[in-house]
This record gives structure tokens, sequence and C-alpha cells, in this order.
């Protein structure tokens, strides 16, 4: 009789003790957090680096991102589709043709490889999914760990030691890239 009880105990025990994360299958990752990122109208991506880089940007769909960039003074970028216009001073824009390297990281932030699938992630009260990536970066590949909102599947963040991007703001109509009213040059 004791060593039933025993079993029982134990067996509560196991039933008690929390269970690890689920995590989802590969495939379904890639193809939702795809799907989801490529729907957002517009969402907002705050960049920061160990370095003291920091950038914010605000992307509004299909081709608008507007990014401001802060390390040894401020930098000011709007793309709009192949076209950049470029300020140090937030006063003065100068236009000219972005390089396609620009575009394509700006285009990279809507499409996020999932290489591999890690297992969930409860932190403040909420379980988020997690992924690893792998993104081109011009000195060297930068690997790092992605949460999503298990509902949603849009990115939450992206970090490694060294890198932290926060995303947030989907589909705020306050997301809004303009022209800039002073340009010179082309």
């Amino acid at each position: 009789m004791d060593r039933r009880l025993v079993s029982l105990a134990l067996l509560a025990l196991l039933a008690a003790a929390p269970a690890a994360a689920r995590a989802d299958d590969l495939a379904t990752v890639r193809t939702k957090v795809g799907a989801a990122m490529a729907s957002a109208k517009s969402f907002v991506v705050t960049t920061t680096a160990a370095t003291g880089f920091s950038v914010t940007m605000t992307f509004v769909a299909p081709d608008r991102y507007h990014s401001t960039l802060a390390y040894n003074g401020t930098t000011d970028v709007v793309l709009v589709g192949p076209v950049a216009y470029i300020s140090n001073d937030l006063r003065t824009y100068r236009k000219t043709d972005a390089p396609p390297e620009v575009i394509a990281a700006q285009a990279q932030l809507r499409d996020v490889p999932v290489d591999n699938v890690l297992p969930d992630k409860s932190a403040g009260g909420k379980t988020w999914g997690q992924f690893t990536t792998t993104s081109a970066g011009p000195q060297k590949d930068q690997r790092l760990i992605c949460t999503y909102d298990k509902k949603t599947y849009r990115i939450n963040d992206c970090s490694n030691e060294g890198l932290s991007l926060t995303f947030s703001r989907y589909d705020d109509p306050a997301n809004v890239v303009t022209i800039p009213a002073h340009v010179v040059g082309r």
C-alpha cells in the first residue's frame, strides 16, 4: 500500500511540474511570420547596438521608410521606393538614388528568415514564440534570437549580445513617412 501511495505521489508531482513550453513547427512559423510581416501596413523598429549606434525606423507599405540614425551626430534618411532623402542637420535634405544595398537592408525587416524554432518563452505574463535568424550585414552575418506573438505571428524583438531590434506600433495610423519639404539638388 505504501508503494502505491508513493507512486501516486510521484505521478501527482510529475503532473504538477511545469511542462516545457511547446514550440510550433518550422514550416508553420516560417509561413506565418512571413505572411504576418508582409501584410503589415506599417510598423516601427528601434535598433540599438552595444557600440552606441541607434536607429529608429518607421515603415509604411509598400515602400516608404524613415530612419533616424544616432551615432556621433544624427542622420535622417527617408526612402521612397528607389529615392533617398538624406539630412545631417534635420533641416535640409539631399535627394539621391538609394543604393541597392540600403533598399535591400530596409526590405529585409519585412522578410526576416526563420532558421530554427526554439521553445516558447514566457515574459511579462505572456507566452512568446521564439526562433533564430541570420541576417546579412555589411561586415558579417548577424545571428539573432527573435520572439513573436503567438496569435498574430508578428515579430516582437530580435537580439544577440551586441544588437537589439524592437518592433512596435504595427498598423498604427500615426506611422507616416512623408517626403521632406526642404530638398536640395539631385
